[in-house]
């Protein structure tokens, strides 16, 4: 190391260095940044595009604070230069590292870095759902030693030049002064795009709003405070209030002793989605249909695992579940049923603590009648997702079944099944859809482009997907055969659905939880079992409706449905009805003449409003003024069990 080297970096060198290596970075994220425009509206006004360039590196410059204040407070600290320009050569990778990664993940499901993505990471058992393989952890390690390595020469260039400048007694030019970019540049940049995003708000200029959709940051101030029409301000719809605390139930069912007291098996196939339910794909469910009543217009109540699990056994909109896990709150349908000495055991090949549902579903339940962890078979616990497990799943089953049966229990039982092979990354031992994928390489689809080499990618993913869905089906027809040689079939009624459904690029989003189109929230759903007709069912139903038309079946009066359950009767379900679908950051309300979304925050997103092929819909302010009074009952709903409803 010579001596140059060792020596600290002056006070004017570092500033400088810093600041112009900060500067870079975010010219460099803007380039970056660009990939979120990848599908910008059709037709869009020069103005419009000009706009959206200065909105991309203002939200780009604004995300630059984190690492500013990071390249700040190691100046501060660190005093050796070697260590220094690591340091910020790491924080800058970092940077670009994160935008890159926020690009891939708006690229396939239309979100940026939001409390979804940080449960993922922060969540014990999240493995079981989000497989991300070695080429991509292998990509992301070369990545940082590439990125930190050029970053670091950057930076030593940089203060090579600007200490030969401090020995010559010369200043840095003016236009690379932080003072003057940021008073000439950036402070400028961010208020023409906060200025001119705010004024189209007021004067509704949808191609605006609508353009600047995919950045982050935008200031997005809430559609109802801003638009007066002729009918009036827009609602203000707070679905879930901070002050609130959940209040649920307001009265328990009354379960009466001479009703009916047969099993209830809930079979769930993760990510199948309603187009999968056919003879070709599910032999062995949709055999199992023909007794059944089937619900041809079905929706989940989420748009993901937790949201659609949680519907189904609460009878709540899903914007409940973040106070339910607050509380710890089991459902009523669970609660009810273990009081009234139900035999309740639960069998899944996705762990319990991701979706939190040990301490939401099951937390009344002793941990042993949970059965989500399993051996395999070279002895050791598996500890990640793969098909092998719903095999498993379907073993244990069948074990609660014969000790049942030879501990001579007559205790009526529940019984929750989950089989997870549909879900990402799609494990099959292989079938006849080709061609298909060996691994899901997020990243690959996340940077495929559109046209034929997309097209084709996707084909293979969702062969590898219809592949899953036929295991799983194999998987369902073992359960139902344990059940049937039990002898438990006849008195026992089955639900048989998926918690949400999988896009496939359809309305270019991937996968689930991203929104409330067809292929991600129309499900199969039917029920066998007594006092249960067979036929099809054709009015619309939902998810929600499901644990009060079970506890109905059990003889409780649908009089008192209210006190605990949002749902209507399955049996006898309106001809017309708005259905909600949950999300995390927001609710679908699904009507006749389109889908609402709505924010859960009420300073968040503006309402955006779609069709039923999820396409935007324009005259978004009538169409909200339109809908105001079935908007406010949804917010209604939304509070109905909270302790401090927002609208009265």
């Amino acid at each position: 190391m010579t001596a140059s080297e060792n020596r600290e970096p002056s006070p004017f060198v570092r500033l400088h260095a810093g600041f112009q290596l900060w500067m870079l970075n975010v010219l460099l994220g803007t380039l970056v940044g660009s990939a979120w425009l990848f599908r910008l509206p059709e037709g869009l006004s020069p103005w419009t595009r000009v706009y959206v360039g200065i909105a991309l590196f203002s939200s780009v410059a604004v995300l630059g604070i984190l690492p500013a204040a990071a390249f700040v407070g190691a100046n501060r600290w660190i005093r050796e230069r070697r260590t220094l320009g690591l340091v910020l050569a790491f924080v800058a990778a970092s940077f670009l590292g994160l935008l890159y990664t926020d690009t891939v993940i708006y690229r396939l499901l239309r979100y940026h870095f939001n409390g979804a993505v940080l449960n993922v990471a922060l969540t014990p058992g999240a493995g079981d759902s989000i497989h991300l393989g070695w080429s991509v952890w292998g990509t992301v390690l070369v990545y940082f030693v590439i990125a930190t390595w050029a970053q670091n020469l950057l930076w030593r260039s940089m203060v090579s030049r600007l200490e030969r400048l401090e020995v010559a007694g010369a200043d840095v030019h003016l236009l690379l002064r932080p003072r003057i970019i940021v008073l000439l540049l950036l402070l400028p940049m961010v208020s023409i795009e906060k200025s001119v995003y705010a004024a189209a708000h007021v004067q509704g200029d949808e191609e605006i709003l609508e353009a600047a959709k995919p950045l982050p940051l935008v200031l997005r101030p809430r559609l109802g405070r801003l638009i007066d029409g002729e009918t009036g301000p827009l609602p203000t719809i707070e679905v879930v209030p901070d002050a609130s605390e959940l209040d649920y139930p307001a009265a328990w069912p009354d379960l009466p002793d001479e009703g009916p007291r047969p099993n209830v098996l809930m079979l769930v196939l993760d990510s199948w989605r309603l187009d999968m339910f056919t003879e070709e794909l599910t032999p062995n469910l949709h055999e199992f249909a023909r007794d059944g009543l089937i619900f041809d217009n079905h929706l989940s109540g989420g748009n993901g695992t937790r949201f659609g699990l949680f519907t189904m056994l609460y009878g709540l909109h899903g914007s409940y579940w973040f106070k339910a896990l607050e509380r710890r709150q089991p459902p009523v349908l669970i609660e009810t049923l273990r009081r009234a000495g139900y035999d309740i055991r639960v069998f899944s090949a996705a762990s319990m603590n991701f979706p939190e549902f040990l301490d939401t579903a099951w937390s009344s339940l002793p941990r042993e009648n949970v059965v989500d962890e399993f051996i395999g078979p070279d002895g050791e616990p598996i500890s990640t997702i793969s098909y092998v497990k719903d095999g498993l799943v379907a073993g244990a089953f069948e074990n609660w079944m014969q000790a049942r049966q030879r501990d001579g229990d007559t205790r009526p039982f529940f019984g929750f099944v989950l089989i997870d092979a549909p879900h990402q990354p799609y494990y099959n031992p292989g079938g006849p859809y080709q061609p298909t994928i060996e691994t899901l390489n997020y990243i690959e689809l996340g940077i495929t482009n559109d046209g034929p080499e997309l097209d084709a990618l996707v084909e293979r993913v969702f062969n590898t997907y219809k592949n899953s869905v036929l295991h799983a089906d194999g998987t369902a027809g073992d359960v139902l055969g344990s059940l049937e040689r039990s002898g438990e079939l006849e008195d026992t009624v089955v639900v048989v659905t998926g918690d949400h459904g999988e896009e496939f690029q359809e309305n270019g989003f991937f996968g689930h939880t991203s929104n409330f189109s067809r292929e991600q929230v129309e499900v199969p759903f039917y029920m066998v079992g007594p006092g249960i007709e067979s036929g099809h069912e054709h009015r619309p139903t939902s998810h929600l409706d499901i644990s009060n038309s079970i506890l109905e079946l059990l003889g409780v009066d649908p009089a008192g449905r209210g006190a605990y359950s949002l749902g209507e009767s399955l049996f006898s379900p309106p001809e017309t009805r708005a259905r909600v679908v949950g999300g995390w950051d927001d609710i679908g309300i699904w009507t006749p003449g389109g889908i609402f979304d709505i924010p859960l925050d009420v300073d968040a997103d503006e309402i955006w409003v779609y069709d039923h092929d999820w396409k935007p819909l324009r005259d978004v302010a009538e169409r909200v003024s339109a809908e105001e009074s079935l908007l406010e009952e949804v917010a209604r709903e939304c509070n109905l069990f909270l302790t401090s409803p927002v609208l009265d």
